[in-house]
């Protein structure tokens, strides 16, 4: 869709009116209240970036969007709104684990998270932890964990935020948030709207991308109440319906379409009595699938499955710098469908985790261990530590033992499952250094990884394609990210920057895995003048494999986009904005055949009511 007359008029309204007063930075936030006790607790010793709600409301809804400019993680897309999947210090999407307030969500199905089925509209920060953490939040979190968070204020106001977005491809979405609360009692409401007829034009093609139109609904819910001084009650609930065909390939056209419904309830109780506290969890999710090859008739493929999840956090303080924590869970999942059949799976655990400061030098030790009746689990362990040389400096030292257990697919999939496989295991090294120095921020850290029975599909002798425990692989990079903010009168100034080279290896061919860029750099740039807000976005990734023996790939690009808004009314009662993404029209794709939109537009008008 090329620029029209409406654009012109808007931005030409914007650019004309005044500025009057100052607007919020868009930064990173460097402290916020997280609903993921874990997270909290294990902190210290790790590194942790956390996204506020300004980043959040800058990029497009999906939480691929978000992540794509603001991380080190590699996306591979589908297309624009397609199947979106997370590559963590080259590790696959199975190896990243999602935890939604300390639950790890991934499918029970694929081993991963969709990132284009998460609205970013629906919680009030994410937080991205790189490396294994296997012994908090089970399977899958090897490359690194990325965390959703609904947060609580007991501020004793209420607040009301509608943002509406109009932009290229007919692209609609709609964002609104309430929020009200007392000294005792914190509610919040979210809901988003997404819909697109995804028509855009491939560039330099002479082609549309046709039938990768999409739409979807979701709702979030987060209440808190304080029974006494002693007690808290929490209660998240998380709804999610969404519609989209699957666009075909440059050379091959599509008429497929999927569905998919996700509903997620946490129910948490923490109590504090002294030296001891205690947080207990009871959580129903339900993810429901249906598959389309031709979206014209009513023959579909499905899957569903239902996880009843108990958690209980037991942490005893011995002295003001030493705790220990037990963590006892047990999960229950029962999964049919068409391609797998009707299945359960049990899984309990028992953790423990002994944190200690020593002055300047902190340590934290945890273990985990599963059973089950599927496979055999590993006993998993984790190390970390920090030392903190001065106000300037400080290094990190990290070691952890990790795992990925086979999906229901892996094991139950009709004419290819396979009942033997053993989950991958993974074990980990990493060493980290933070420097600060005025109003900059730097840290660099580098890794390895070594994985062992990696569970992938191969072809077998009679063409049947079968899960096998197979390739050794070796991951080792370098990640450096910088926080730079200032401010000069009513001038605002603020840069956040992240590189990654990755380097990740089958051991037995000698070749870097597929769809794994050596080099991944982002930067985003902000500044605030009074009323107005400017921002600018950059993404570079290198070249990526796209066949086992790297005979073939697809080239490096560059994305940038730019933004502009201005706040007007009384307390900023309304912001407009204009962004124009992709501006140099840059020709990409993530996977092959399937190119990436040019040069689009979007605009936007929020509401504070």
């Amino acid at each position: 869709m090329k620029l029209n007359r409406y654009y012109l008029l808007f931005l030409g309204l914007l650019l004309a009116l005044p500025a009057l007063s100052q607007n919020e930075s868009v930064t990173r936030l460097e402290e916020v209240v997280l609903s993921d006790i874990s997270l909290k607790r294990d902190s210290g010793e790790r590194r942790v970036m956390l996204l506020n709600d300004s980043i959040l409301r800058e990029n497009e809804p999906s939480l691929t969007s978000v992540l794509k400019f603001n991380s080190t993680i590699f996306f591979r897309e589908n297309g624009l709104g397609g199947v979106s999947s997370a590559s963590f210090r080259g590790t696959s999407a199975q190896q990243t684990a999602v935890i939604w307030n300390g639950i790890n969500i991934n499918s029970q199905f694929t081993g991963q998270t969709d990132f284009n089925t998460i609205p970013t509209g629906i919680v009030n920060d994410i937080s991205i932890r790189p490396g294994g953490d296997s012994v908090l939040y089970g399977s899958g979190a090897i490359g690194g964990s990325v965390h959703l968070n609904n947060r609580f204020k007991f501020d004793e106001k209420f607040h009301n935020q509608l943002k509406l977005d109009y932009g290229s491809f007919e692209t609609f979405s709609g964002v609104f948030k309430t929020a009200i609360s007392s000294e005792k009692t914190s509610f919040q409401l979210n809901l988003t709207h997404h819909t697109s007829e995804n028509d855009f034009e491939y560039p330099r093609e002479n082609q549309f991308n046709e039938n990768g139109d999409f739409g979807n609904t979701a709702l979030g819910l987060s209440v808190a109440h304080r029974l006494n001084k002693d007690h808290l009650l929490k209660f998240h609930s998380n709804f999610y319906q969404g519609e989209r065909g699957f666009s075909g390939t440059v050379t091959a056209p599509s008429k497929s379409k999927f569905e998919d419904v996700n509903s997620r309830n946490l129910l948490e109780w923490n109590g504090f009595y002294g030296d001891l506290s205690s947080s207990f969890k009871l959580a129903y999710l339900d993810e429901t699938f249906r598959y389309y090859e031709n979206r014209q008739t009513g023959e579909h493929n499905f899957g569903r499955a239902k996880t009843g999840i108990a958690k209980t956090d037991l942490t005893y303080l011995f002295t003001r710098n030493l705790k220990v924590t037990g963590i006892l869970e047990y999960q229950q999942i029962r999964g049919e469908g068409t391609n797998t059949g009707s299945n359960r799976r049990d899984i309990g655990s028992f953790a423990l985790l002994l944190k200690h400061s020593l002055g300047d030098f902190s340590y934290q030790l945890s273990a985990r261990k599963e059973a089950t009746s599927n496979y055999e689990s590993p006993l998993l362990f984790a190390a970390n530590g920090l030392y903190k040389f001065s106000e300037n400096y400080e290094l990190r030292l990290g070691a952890s033992k990790n795992f990925r257990i086979p999906t229901f697919n892996d094991l139950y999939w009709y004419a290819g499952g396979n009942l033997d496989l053993q989950p991958e295991t993974s074990h980990q090294l990493e060493l980290g250094h933070t420097f600060s120095l005025r109003k900059f921020k730097f840290d660099f850290a580098g890794y390895l990884i070594d994985s062992r029975n990696l569970l992938r599909w191969v072809p077998t002798s009679s063409g049947l394609w079968r899960p096998e425990n197979t390739d050794e692989v070796r991951n080792y990079g370098l990640e450096a990210g910088l926080d730079w903010s200032n401010s000069i009168g009513s001038h605002i100034f603020d840069l956040n920057a992240t590189y990654a080279w990755t380097h990740s290896q089958n051991q037995a061919t000698k070749k870097q895995l597929i769809y794994v860029p050596e080099h991944k750099a982002t930067a985003s740039l902000g500044y605030n003048y009074k009323r107005y807000s400017i921002f600018y976005q950059f993404l570079y990734n290198g070249s990526i494999f796209t066949s086992s023996d790297n005979n073939y790939s697809l080239e490096d690009y560059q994305i940038s986009n730019l933004g502009i808004a201005r706040n007007f009314g009384r307390n900023d009662f309304m912001k407009i904005g204009f962004q124009v993404r992709n501006i140099f029209d840059e020709k990409y794709m993530s996977m092959p055949g399937r190119p990436m939109p040019g040069r689009y537009f979007n605009s936007s008008i929020t509401f504070k009511l």
